[in-house]
């Protein structure tokens, strides 16, 4: 039974969203953050982060997401990369075109022009969790263009035996389904080690945007995964993962893992590392599915040195 808000709950939300839009506009400005729109279709929303004399970092964001959740972790990636930050199509400020199909292709070919119509050449790439399988395929189209690829907590990989969110939503429950508080909070639970403290009235607009989000969500979700394809029997789980595209890649790669990643389970890691012919793996062992989020300045410096180490 869906949640039915209170006006004072309505109200709070409300409140709790201006807080929210403020925050990020005011750190945006901290970080010197340009806006700018890709037409597409579809239509992309991006910032750009840092002058054109340094080498650039794009940042691809994961499911749910939005591109000002990269902001905490650019205050310490910026003065030494640009910072390339875009909004996936279907969530953010990029909007949502039910008449699109958001398969893991589609998403590929959409930033693949996005790359190729703002110029980028050659640049180092991230993703974290969806926007990590959305990487590897970018990096297996432009291997030329990517000099390095860091992939943080990153979706798509299957690995044989071991229960994650794909086993769940194949058994009938979507995490990102969510129609309560007790959904929202079982969520918070599952993406962090420890969930971050929120004044109560963003919780609930990040409570309510949920529960908007629902329909539109689980659409994009089974779309992504390609649900139908892996319920009918038609592919399984591991042809439908990425597992295939590692032996090709000839760029370095880091596979950073939160070890209570409840989503995707950090053994996933040590295992996607024997695929790559050339990649490391770091297991951050107090976070979560999200250490950009939770540990913001260690990601950046564990990124950094990678990025260095590599002299690319």
């Amino acid at each position: 039974m869906t949640f039915k808000p209170s006006i004072a709950f309505r109200a709070k939300a409300k409140a709790g969203e201006a807080m929210v839009e403020a925050f990020f506009k005011k750190n945006g400005k901290q970080l010197g953050v340009n806006l700018h729109t890709h037409q597409g279709p579809p239509r992309i929303s991006w910032a750009k982060i840092g002058s054109d004399k340094k080498e650039t970092l794009v940042l691809i964001h994961g499911f749910g997401d939005r591109k000002e959740s990269f902001y905490f972790i650019s205050e310490f990636l910026k003065d030494k990369l640009n910072l390339i930050i875009p909004d996936l199509p279907g969530f953010g400020n990029s909007g949502m075109d039910p008449q699109l199909v958001y398969s893991l292709d589609n998403y590929t070919d959409w930033f693949g022009r996005f790359i190729e119509q703002t110029g980028l050449d050659s640049f180092h790439l991230a993703g974290c969790s969806m926007g990590g399988a959305i990487a590897v395929k970018l990096a297996a189209q432009f291997p030329s263009k990517i000099k390095s690829l860091s992939l943080v907590d990153p979706a798509g990989f299957y690995l044989p035996g071991k229960h994650s969110v794909y086993d769940e939503a194949l058994a009938g429950s979507n995490i990102f389904h969510i129609n309560s508080p007790g959904d929202f909070e079982t969520l918070q639970s599952r993406i962090f080690k420890k969930s971050p403290p929120l004044p109560a009235c963003v919780r609930e607009y990040m409570i309510l945007k949920a529960i908007g989000d629902r329909q539109w969500f689980a659409k994009i979700f089974d779309e992504l995964m390609d649900m139908e394809s892996i319920k009918s029997g038609t592919i399984s789980l591991e042809q439908a993962s990425l597992n295939h595209l590692c032996k090709d890649m000839t760029m370095p790669v880091m596979l950073f893992w939160g070890r209570h990643d409840s989503l995707l389970p950090w053994e996933t890691a040590p295992f996607v590392n024997e695929l790559f012919p050339r990649s490391q793996v770091h297991i951050f062992d107090e976070y979560g599915h999200a250490p950009h989020l939770e540990g913001p300045r260690k990601l950046a410096e564990r990124m950094l040195d990678f990025i260095r180490d590599e002299k690319i």
